[in-house]
């Protein structure tokens, strides 16, 4: 196509089958193609493989990828989903974009200055010299440009850049200010997004603050009474999204969450995911208990590179002076991606066919005996990964394993440690791995063995690249999908956790750069290209997320009336974004008029759902009171479809084999609300038909990342 592409835009599409099986015609499986055209038919913009089981022919399945839109914007693009076996059996659907509004642009990033790096003597304090000089003795670009408006400023920052800049000893400087401004009223808060990210700072920040500052530093644990004494005595606390949340929603009668000096939340880009609307509520929190109790907290953000990085910031209350926002391109130690495309649609055949050239780029990148970690998407991949790669090490080695660095000797001490069989195999041959599955013992031989130098390859699932301390010369991402048992398919990882993938590539005053190599399935190729090496958009979630947080400010009295409820809405990044993005999330305007109506139905069906449930009461239809289901499920941080299901189906005579019963019902309930369901009243012989549900609205997300989606809301 001749004209040049303006954005990428993103699809949910949800496909119910609509016919019924029969195995003398259809065995067990049915494949189709899904196709997007443009509005000549001329290109295909996208062709993807999907295979419908039999034993999903009820339900719903929702498939997301990616298309290029091109200026002019078309008036539409077609989706035709086509049997790959029956001739005459497809459907259409036409996406208009008639109504679409692309969002506004975005500022240019941050420019990294050229600076004199800072020595670690411009802390100016013994104390805190002795913090760092043992490890470097100047401190990187980054941490150079920040440093002032973080250490000598007690103003709002938010600090985005790539994974692997020193993100962390940023937050460390707006620590040291906080306890240079008066040790006995320091009260900080750093929030980790994951448990293990949670537990790895608690360790790092217990040696350094703890043992050398001798700081009080205190990890939440969930249970309430337990962390309000932590709360009440620790100095630094770290926490969780949820336990955060849970602790500070009683705000008004816990002085001690007031009396916050200093908030620091890590990895904000996160909010744009699973656990984002969390992120959003605990953040809106303490700008709210600011604006109420008259007393300054500061906010200190760390994020990976943005594109609206300037609506997070002004969210967060930072001014100009506080908001960097540097390109993905500037890291301490420059990093060379390649992006390969595996052309197998069967998952596991394609996961087969990228280990020989996960090998060989091990043997390419890796040279001189530098460490290569494998990102594999569970732990049974990581053990057959690591297997398949003695295999071929064995079979060009000489007498001494290829991945091998360490001496036998020294590595046998190690090994008659080790519980699991597999792993006591592959570790003579320099290979290692890490799942969750494995002991805790285990994994810290694993890690001490390849972060020591002893062994050369790591092989890890995908979900220990977050809290696990592995730097690495090459990064190779083996594919990039894992299996969701909720859609019963194979779903693409969140570009935050590639990026944190690829961040493991760095190893600063060691390697002059790193290495990562992403092997995928060839039609997301284009996709990583264009996310990878740009910065991306975050979106907030929280409307489809909303129960649960207002019913929990109901019942500790922040929320009296509908009002309340909407004053509280502005708060929210989801407040900033509305008029910024408006078809994501599904304003029909920009006007004032438009924003009111918005969040006014939004909080009349929020509420009206809650009323349903007996968890509030609508009182005069403006004035909210909490009740007894609303209480329970507030307390103990559980949803209120949680709470209506137990409400409806418990009795007093209810015994432990009754609620094992509930709780079973929760999982089978669950997948025939959202069962498409077949029609019966098909003749088993005809070709299969799909039906395409209507789009409800378009969900652009950024200048050169929109979205839309088919998706039933």
């Amino acid at each position: 196509m001749s004209s040049p592409s303006l954005a990428l835009l993103g699809f949910e599409l949800t496909i119910t089958p609509d016919f019924q099986w029969d195995d003398k015609v259809h065995g067990y499986v049915e494949p189709f193609w899904i196709i997007v055209e443009d509005n000549d038919g001329e290109y295909i913009l996208h062709h993807e493989y999907f295979v419908l089981k039999k034993q999903y022919i009820e339900e719903d399945h929702t498939l997301n990828f990616t298309v290029p839109i091109y200026e002019p914007l078309p008036p539409q693009y077609f989706i035709r989903v086509v049997s790959d076996r029956w001739l005459g059996s497809q459907a259409v659907l036409p996406v208009s974009f008639r109504h679409l509004i692309l969002p506004e642009k975005y500022p240019p990033p941050t420019e990294l200055l050229d600076l004199q790096p800072l020595p670690v003597t411009a802390l100016r304090k013994p104390a805190y010299e002795a913090l760092y000089d043992k490890s470097f003795k100047h401190f990187n670009p980054i941490q150079t440009q920040v440093f002032t408006v973080l250490y000598n400023t007690d103003d709002n920052v938010l600090v985005a850049a790539p994974t692997g800049s020193g993100k962390t000893i940023c937050a460390e400087f707006a620590l040291l200010r906080n306890h240079q401004n008066g040790e006995s009223t320091m009260r900080a808060v750093y929030i980790a997004p994951i448990e293990a990210l949670a537990k790895e700072r608690y360790r790092e920040w217990n040696e350094k603050f703890g043992k050398s500052l001798g700081l009080r530093v205190v990890e939440l644990t969930g249970e309430t009474a337990t962390d309000l004494k932590r709360l009440e005595v620790g100095q630094i606390i770290i926490s969780t999204p949820e336990k955060w949340d849970a602790l500070s929603r009683r705000w008004k009668q816990r002085k001690h969450v007031q009396q916050v000096s200093l908030f620091i939340v890590d990895e904000l880009h996160l909010i744009g995911g699973q656990m984002g609307p969390i992120l959003e509520i605990i953040v809106s929190r303490m700008r709210r208990i600011s604006s109420h109790i008259d007393s300054t907290i500061r906010i200190v953000a760390l994020s990976a590179s943005l594109a609206n990085a300037k609506d997070l910031g002004e969210w967060i209350g930072a001014t100009s002076h506080g908001l960097f926002n540097f390109p993905p391109g500037v890291r301490p130690v420059p990093l060379e991606i390649h992006i390969q495309g595996v052309d197998i649609s069967n998952f596991e055949a394609r996961m087969q066919a990228m280990t020989k050239p996960t090998y060989t780029s091990i043997v390419q990148h890796a040279k001189n005996r530098k460490p290569a970690l494998v990102f594999v998407p569970t732990r049974k991949h990581a053990k057959l990964t690591a297997l398949d790669l003695c295999t071929y090490s064995n079979a060009e080695s000489g007498d001494k394993p290829l991945f091998l660095l360490g001496s036998e000797e020294e590595l046998d001490i190690f090994i008659s440690e080790i519980k699991d069989e597999t792993l006591k195999r592959t570790l003579p041959l320099g290979v290692g791995y890490l799942h969750e599955g494995l002991n805790s013992d285990d994994q810290e031989v694993v890690l001490n063995l390849f972060v020591g130098g002893r062994i050369q390859v790591c092989v890890s699932s995908s979900s220990m690249c977050w809290g696990k301390p592995m730097p690495a010369h090459l990064v190779v991402v083996m594919g990039t999908q894992y299996y969701d048992g909720r859609e019963n398919a194979h779903t693409d990882y969140p570009i935050t956790d590639l990026l944190q993938m690829m961040g493991h590539a760095s190893r600063p005053l060691v390697d002059n750069s790193g290495i990562c190599v992403i092997l995928c399935h060839a039609p997301r190729k284009e996709y990583y290209k264009k996310f990878l090496y740009e910065a991306f958009p975050v979106e907030s979630h929280l409307h489809h997320f909303l129960h649960d947080h207002l019913n929990a400010e109901v019942v500790v009295g922040v929320i009296e009336n509908k009002q309340d409820a909407v004053d509280y809405l502005t708060w929210t990044f989801m407040y900033r974004r509305l008029t910024k993005n408006p078809n994501y999330y599904n304003l029909q305007g920009v006007s004032h008029r438009h924003l009111s109506d918005h969040l006014s139905d939004l909080v009349e069906n929020v509420l009206s759902d809650l009323e349903s449930s007996k968890c509030v009461s609508i009182e005069e239809d403006m004035y909210l009171k909490s009740l007894n289901l609303g209480l329970i499920a507030s307390y103990y941080y559980i949803s209120y479809t949680t709470i209506e299901r137990f409400s409806s189906s418990l009795i007093p005579k209810t015994r432990m084999k009754g609620l094992l019963d509930i709780g079973i019902s929760f999982g089978v309930c669950g997948a025939s609300y959202s069962s498409g369901g077949g029609r019966a009243d098909k003749k088993v012989d005809q070709p299969p038909e799909i039906f395409i549900r209507e789009p409800k609205m378009y969900r652009p997300t950024c200048e050169g990342q929109c979205s839309v989606t088919s998706s039933l809301l």
